[in-house]
């Protein structure tokens, strides 16, 4: 798959996790399909939600800068080197 097109699918994902983190604290109130987290009624929930639409901007910021070339690192290759139980082919 070319470059662009990565870089342009994951940019567009951590435009969208970055439009959920902004819409999330300026209503104060996540939704999803069956549950809806308050800021003030439920945080912890809240602040799980929201912390991994970070950890999804973040993933999808660095595989959008690998693309184009101005983060050398493999993000993927990070993981499993972090985390050696995740299973080694792709498919």
């Amino acid at each position: 798959m070319p470059q662009w097109v990565i870089a342009s699918v994951f940019g567009v994902l951590a435009l969208c996790a970055a439009w959920g983190i902004y819409s999330s604290y300026s209503t104060g109130t996540v939704y999803g399909e069956l549950s809806q987290y308050s800021e003030d009624r439920e945080p912890t929930a809240f602040f799980m939600v929201v912390l991994g639409k970070v950890l999804a901007l973040i993933f999808c910021l660095a595989i959008a800068l690998h693309a184009v070339g101005i983060l050398t690192t493999d993000p993927i290759a990070e993981i499993k080197h972090w985390l050696p139980w995740l299973p080694d082919r792709r498919y």
